[in-house]
């Protein structure tokens, strides 16, 4: 039905106002599946149609937007700003964590101890913003860094006693918020949408091999 009303879109531009009644009923005729000849006005009743409709600019606006959700790493893009807006306001309201200390927070909370590069690839940071977040972490008492040679110079991250509360805390309320977010959705859709979102991942380096 869309690529029909496409293609008589691009008709209206090159016939006169004269066809525009034929195109109608036309249209009106493959909607109802009959033929043009036997909904023609000698064999019916023929109801004056509305003359078209006056394009808005806000209707052009909404146009515009639907033509850019149209287009899937957009639309993906889209929902994952709305969420990470969300998630970092709750969690900068009740417990004065960005998202990268959040993230941090999470990663560090399920080992014992990490160095900093182990930190950043649980969390999906790069070195530098995981760095930052540890630092600011050890400065509020949640993480502590000890410097030691036994892992190649590296500094280890271990959560304190007010870290590991803290990281409770944070686990269940991001369990809360996960299962508001997947009310709406079967146990098997929820199975299905991990799958077909880890395989969307896979094939982000094709997407951008160019």
């Amino acid at each position: 039905m869309v690529l029909l009303v496409e293609v008589l879109n691009a008709k209206l531009v090159a016939f006169k106002w004269k066809s525009v009644k034929y195109l109608w009923r036309a249209l009106h005729c493959m909607h109802m599946k009959k033929s043009i000849n036997t909904c023609s006005p000698k064999n019916q009743a023929v109801t004056k149609s509305a003359p078209p409709s006056v394009t808005t600019q806000s209707d052009t606006a909404d146009s515009s937007q639907a033509s850019v959700n149209r287009y899937l790493a957009a639309y993906v893009m889209g929902v994952a700003n709305r969420l990470a807006n969300g998630a970092s306001n709750y969690y900068r309201t009740n417990y004065n964590l960005g998202m990268s200390e959040w993230r941090t927070m999470m990663a560090v909370g399920t080992r014992e101890e990490s160095i900093v590069r182990e930190v950043a690839e649980m969390a999906d940071l790069d070195l530098a913003a995981a760095s930052k977040s540890v630092r600011l972490l050890a400065q509020r008492g949640l993480v502590s860094i000890e410097q030691t040679t036994r892992r190649g110079r590296a500094a280890i991250v271990r959560m304190t006693p007010q870290g590991e509360e803290t990281y409770e805390q944070l686990r269940a309320a991001a369990l809360l918020r996960q299962a508001r977010l997947m009310s709406a959705f079967t146990p098997k859709e929820i199975d299905t949408l991990w799958n077909l979102l880890r395989r969307l991942e896979q094939q982000i380096p094709h997407m951008n091999a160019e």
